[in-house]
C-alpha cells in the first residue's frame, strides 16, 4: 500500500464501485464505522502504549479492513504500516505511524463530511 501526498483521502470512484453507487449504502457504513471508529483507533492506541506487539497488528489490521472497504487508501497505508509493525514485534517509532495514522484519519472524515453534505 504506497501512498503519494497529494493522493485524495478518498478514491470515490473506488468507493463508488464499493458500493454499487448506492449512497444510502454509503452513508450507512459510514455511520457504523463512526461508531466503531474510536473503540478501534483506541485499541491502537492502547497496543502502541503497552507495546503489546500482538494486539497492534490485530487492532491495525482490523481497522486497515475498515479503511479499505471505505476506499480510504492513504488512512489504511498508516494501518498498515502499523500492523507491520506489530506483526513483525517492530515497536520503534510507534508515535510518528499512529500520529500519521490519526492525521490520515482526520483528513478522511474531513473529506466524507464534504462529500456527504
Amino acid at each position: 500500500m504506497k501512498r503519494t501526498h497529494d493522493e485524495a483521502p478518498i478514491d470515490v470512484d473506488e468507493l463508488m464501485d464499493i458500493m454499487g453507487g448506492d449512497r444510502a449504502l454509503i452513508r450507512e457504513c459510514l455511520v457504523d464505522f463512526s461508531r466503531d471508529y474510536e473503540e478501534m483507533i483506541g485499541a491502537i492506541r492502547d497496543a502502541s502504549a503497552k507495546g503489546d506487539g500482538e494486539s497492534l497488528e490485530r487492532a491495525a489490521h482490523a481497522l486497515k479492513g475498515s479503511l479499505t472497504y471505505l476506499a480510504a487508501r492513504p488512512a489504511a497505508a498508516a494501518a498498515f504500516e502499523l500492523e507491520k509493525s506489530g506483526r513483525g514485534r517492530k515497536l520503534m517509532e510507534l508515535e510518528s505511524k499512529l500520529a500519521d495514522l490519526e492525521l490520515e484519519c482526520g483528513k478522511m472524515w474531513a473529506f466524507l463530511k464534504g462529500f456527504m453534505a
